[in-house]
C-alpha cells in the first residue's frame, strides 16, 4: 500500500509538472505572437475614413458637436507631439470605478503601440498640479458633442490627406469603447501617420 501511494505521489507531481511546462511555452507562445506583430502595417486596410461622421476622423468639429463644422485650434500639447508620433490621450481619474474599464485599456494600448504613438495618460485626480487640471480642461474641447463632459475621454490624432492637404485628423469618445474597436482606431492612426507624415 505504501509503494502504491508512492508511485501515484510521483505521478501526480510528474503530471503537474509537465502541465504546468507545458501551459507556460503555450502562454509564451501566444504572449510574443501578440505582442511581437512587428508587420501588420504592411498589408494593413484601415478601417476609418476621413469625414464628419461618428465613424471618421475629423479635422473639423464633428456633426454631433454644437459647433459642427468649425475648424479646431489644437492645443500645444498635441501640436508639439504631432511631428513625433500619432497622439493618444484619456482622461480618467485613479480611483473612479466607472472610467476605470476604458482608462485601463487606452494605457495598455499605449504601451502595445509605444513606438508609434505618443502617449498623454491624464489622471484628474483631485491633487494632481495645475498643469493637469489645465489639460482636463483643454482635452474637453475634443469631446464629440459638447457639455456635459464625462469620463473617460480618450482621444486619437494623427495625419490625414484632406483633398491633397495634410491636416491633423482625430478623433475622440467619452466612456468605454470596445477594446478591438479602440485598437482599430489607433491602428488606423498609426497607419495615416505613416502614410501621410511628411517628415
Amino acid at each position: 500500500m505504501k509503494k502504491i501511494s508512492i508511485v501515484l505521489s510521483f505521478f501526480i507531481i510528474i503530471i503537474l509538472f509537465l502541465s504546468g511546462c507545458t501551459s507556460n511555452n503555450t502562454s509564451n507562445n501566444n504572449t510574443n505572437n501578440g505582442s511581437d506583430d512587428s508587420n501588420w502595417l504592411e498589408n494593413y486596410t484601415p478601417v476609418h475614413g476621413i469625414g464628419t461622421g461618428s465613424n471618421d476622423f475629423w479635422i473639423e468639429f464633428p456633426s454631433s458637436s454644437d459647433s459642427f463644422g468649425q475648424s479646431i485650434e489644437h492645443f500645444d500639447w498635441i501640436l508639439d507631439y504631432i511631428d513625433d508620433n500619432c497622439i493618444l490621450f484619456v482622461v480618467h481619474r485613479t480611483g473612479c470605478y466607472g472610467c476605470k474599464e476604458q482608462g485601463d485599456l487606452v494605457i495598455s494600448l499605449a504601451e502595445k503601440y509605444d513606438e508609434s504613438v505618443v502617449f498623454h495618460d491624464i489622471d484628474a485626480v483631485y491633487s494632481a498640479p495645475a498643469e493637469i487640471h489645465q489639460m482636463v480642461d483643454e482635452a474637453y474641447l475634443y469631446d464629440p458633442n459638447g457639455a456635459p463632459g464625462y469620463i473617460a475621454l480618450t482621444g486619437v490624432f494623427t495625419y490625414v490627406n484632406d483633398n491633397g492637404e495634410i491636416k491633423i485628423g482625430w478623433h475622440s469618445w467619452e466612456l468605454d469603447v470596445e477594446d478591438s474597436v479602440m485598437e482599430s482606431w489607433i491602428k488606423d492612426a498609426i497607419y495615416y501617420y505613416n502614410l501621410n507624415n511628411q517628415g
